[in-house]
């Protein structure tokens, strides 16, 4: 788990560093490299978006996460002072990348366009649906009694949270869908099924495997529930 939120955290702080120029958010230095400073506010920025990116919760319920020991021992970069080491460190790491000239690398270049888009598509689903998605405390508190046992000895607190997450991830999984299916209905969608067979025939030669609908997801959450 503390792998998943690591890479996740480093694919959005890469982004966010190749296409910003300079320092562009003020306030005061909280760090140095060199004669390179990260501000407060750049902190802040980088903080808050990726955690809203991990856990799909406001601010305030983003800082309450990083009161509780059992978070902070999960994913140690709720803690500030982590993450900012984290920076640093990504920092340090991306000045040595870019003066080696890694930016010019054909592929890197495509990675980085596949990043870019698929954080716009996750902020915005999370942006367009954050106020059409509700979770009843009756809701929370049926599955907690459906499954008291799953949650045996984890503090009641933490298994409310595990269990809105989860269903806010289930009814925003059908939000994209119904997003997804509208979008399809009003666009003509072509493919030249020709070059494609071409494609696929370098995979699979003898056999073309069954097409599936792929619904882009938003960052995922917790699969399991917290830790005892």
């Amino acid at each position: 788990m503390k792998t998943k939120f690591l890479y996740c955290a480093i694919a959005i702080m890469v982004l966010a560093m190749v296409i910003s120029c300079g320092n562009q958010y003020g306030g005061k230095w909280i760090a140095k490299i060199d004669d390179e400073t990260i501000t407060d506010n750049e902190l802040n920025a980088y903080y808050y978006a990726q955690m809203k990116s991990i856990y799909n919760l406001p601010k305030e319920e983003i800082d309450k996460l990083a009161q509780d020991p059992a978070q902070l021992e999960r994913n140690p970069i709720l803690n500030k002072n982590n993450f900012l080491e984290q920076m640093i460190q990504q920092r340090l790491v991306y000045k040595k990348a870019i003066d080696d000239g890694t930016l010019k690398n054909e592929e890197l270049q495509t990675l980085l366009d596949i990043s870019k888009e698929g954080l716009v598509v996750q902020y915005y689903i999370r942006e367009k649906f954050k106020n059409d998605i509700s979770i009843a405390p009756q809701e929370v508190e049926m599955i907690y009694n459906q499954q008291r046992a799953r949650f045996k000895g984890v503090p009641i607190d933490q298994a409310e949270m595990y269990i809105k997450q989860q269903l806010f991830q289930q009814k925003l999984n059908m939000k994209i869908k119904e997003l997804v299916d509208t979008l399809r209905d009003e666009k003509k969608i072509e493919k030249n099924m020709d070059l494609l067979r071409k494609e696929l025939n370098t995979q699979s030669p003898v056999q073309q495997a069954p097409q599936q609908e792929h619904v882009p997801q938003p960052q995922q959450q917790m699969q399991n529930p917290p830790a005892k």
